[in-house]
């Protein structure tokens, strides 16, 4: 009987183990923060500098999406389409000459903040939602949240 027993304990261990599987299983997250990519994600402008960005009556959202496959970044500047290219190392971001229509707006001084803050950013960092744009002494230039594509 011993080893009936023992052959018993043995062939419920390998079956145990048969369905323990040694697939890798994806990391548990201890949140549920969802994260951010600063490519790919259409940020859309909250504030220039430390002035809340509102919309105007008949206006558009002004807003950026960066496309890491070719360098550019296309958007709406509150009045104008809007398109450049994009150069990014780690926590340092520029923009070239930007491209826009010619459409005058009531929210024309939104669109030509931004324009300018496009214009001599040097870096970046996203906060949960937030990008922010930042100058070479690392100040906040513009703030955007990110929306669904």
């Amino acid at each position: 009987m011993g080893r009936a027993k023992y052959a018993a304990v043995i062939i419920a261990l390998l079956a145990m183990t048969a369905c323990n599987s040694n697939e890798p299983q994806p990391p548990v997250s201890s949140s549920d923060e969802v994260t951010y990519e600063l490519a790919g994600t259409r940020w859309a402008l909250m504030s220039l500098g430390d002035k809340p960005v509102t919309v105007s009556e008949g206006s558009r959202e002004a807003y950026i999406v960066l496309n890491s496959a070719d360098g550019s970044v296309v958007g709406h500047a509150g009045c104008n389409r809007i398109s450049t290219k994009y150069k990014q190392t780690g926590a340092q971001l520029s923009f070239g000459d930007v491209i826009a229509t010619r459409m005058f707006c009531p929210d024309m001084p939104t669109e030509t903040a931004l324009l300018e803050a496009m214009k001599v950013t040097a870096g970046w960092r996203i906060n949960g939602s937030q990008l922010e744009l930042l100058n070479a002494q690392q100040r906040v230039l513009a703030r955007f949240e990110a929306r669904n594509l």
